[in-house]
């Protein structure tokens, strides 16, 4: 039996929101990663005051409403795509039992175009099911994109409002190690991005 090779929900390279932001934030805030981290520290250690704050992005990204939504969306289109594998793979297997069931009398040949016909449909199934796969890619990057490009816009305007000079990511794997609850600006970035949800939906009920 073949395995189907198109991404599911379940597999660890179809649906996950990335965890990585923008890099091109404006002005002076930035979200920053340890492998410059260091070079950051020692650059602002000479430039005086200046305000650190972090934020957990698993969190941010986990419970934006938006990002339910579009893994929804992606699900029910990736639904389609594995139908139409398991049609092929259904049809396969029916040409493979057939071909296991030829009785003894049938000449050689036969069983060599049989068996080229499966051949033929195998490589259709894995070209299907790597086109699959690459359109499952691109849109799950569609559906990220915009959704990144929210949390960055919040994070920008957080940091802006509240003259912030650099801002960290906590969650697990990143930089900080320990940070005052007072720096954690994590609630106030999804508190933005559910006024920016609302305003968006106030202007196109208003249209």
């Amino acid at each position: 039996m073949l395995k189907r090779s198109v991404p599911t929900s379940r597999d660890p390279d179809s649906w996950e929101l990335i965890r990585k932001v923008n890099p091109a934030l404006s002005g002076k805030k930035i979200i920053i990663s340890l492998t410059i981290i260091l070079f950051v520290f020692i650059s602002l250690l000479g430039a005086g005051d200046f305000k650190i704050a972090y934020c957990n992005m698993d969190k941010i990204y986990n419970e934006f409403p938006e990002k339910a939504k579009a893994e929804e969306q992606f699900n029910k289109e990736a639904e389609q795509w594995r139908q139409e594998l398991a049609t092929m793979e259904n049809e396969i297997s029916r040409l493979q039992e057939e071909y296991d069931n030829l009785p003894p009398m049938v000449t050689e040949e036969r069983k060599a175009e049989k068996m080229a016909l499966i051949e033929k449909k195998q490589r259709e199934y894995y070209q299907k099911a790597e086109m699959l796969r690459n359109k499952a890619l691109q849109r799950q990057n569609e559906l990220i994109e915009p959704i990144s490009n929210k949390i960055v816009q919040a994070i920008n305007e957080i940091a802006d409002e509240y003259d912030y000079d650099l801002v960290l990511n906590s969650m697990q794997g990143e930089v900080v190690l320990y940070g005052k609850d007072e720096d954690d600006i994590t609630q106030l970035i999804m508190d933005k991005l559910s006024e920016m949800t609302e305003i968006k939906g106030g202007e196109e009920q208003g249209k």
